[in-house]
């Protein structure tokens, strides 16, 4: 009779430590060390209960590996509510505060068409710019369509040369018209005259 081998007893398994409660992460976004504050933003993923804070750091954050995992967070959710909380930044003085909104805003395909009726029509026509970039990078089957509309009604030219930039990298010959109109709408702005030159060679064959 062969010999039975007894099992070695099993030692319970150890149970993993429990993260930090949102609680705890939310008191955490404003604590003096930036890392802490980094990784209270990561850690808040997925806690709408979260999003008011976190939107209201969004103007008084001043780490920007902090900034951007804030946005990132925010950004996931892609709701109306933080599209319209983001947008409000595009305005701001800081210039590194509208690139890093508007990148996170170019990743929020589901809410951003609800904010764009009013960033189309600011005031501001530098929030308008920022709005070409948002669109440049824009998942949305529309982004072209919104484009062109820019190119043919916004009446400052830097707005339209930041929305042809954007729509370039998608254009084709059928978008040549559209950059003859725009150039001759605006014949003594150098910017968006060169900018139109430089992309007909490749649009019409000729480069």
């Amino acid at each position: 009779m062969g010999l039975v081998r007894k099992q070695a007893p099993q030692e319970p398994e150890e149970a993993l430590p429990e993260g930090p409660s949102t609680e705890v992460l939310l008191s955490r976004l404003d604590d003096p060390d930036p890392d802490r504050r980094r990784e209270s933003a990561l850690g808040l993923v997925g806690a709408v209960e979260a999003v008011p804070a976190m939107l209201a750091r969004v103007g008084v954050e001043e780490d920007p590996r902090v900034l951007e995992s804030i946005l990132t967070t925010l950004a996931a959710h892609d709701t109306e509510d933080v599209a319209g909380g983001l947008a409000v930044h595009l305005a701001s003085d800081e210039a590194g505060l509208r690139t890093a909104v508007a990148a996170a805003l170019a990743t929020m395909p589901r809410s951003v068409p609800a904010v764009l009726p009013s960033l189309l029509a600011a005031p501001d026509h530098d929030v308008r710019v920022m709005t070409a970039m948002i669109l440049a990078d824009l998942q949305h089957p529309e982004a072209h369509t919104w484009l062109v509309r820019m190119i043919c009604q916004d009446p400052h030219p830097n707005v339209v040369t930041g929305a042809i930039d954007a729509l370039l990298p998608s254009a084709t010959a059928d978008d040549v018209q559209l950059l003859l109109d725009a150039r001759e709408r605006f014949p003594d702005d150098p910017f968006l005259r060169f900018t139109v030159n430089a992309a007909l060679p490749r649009l019409t064959g000729t480069a």
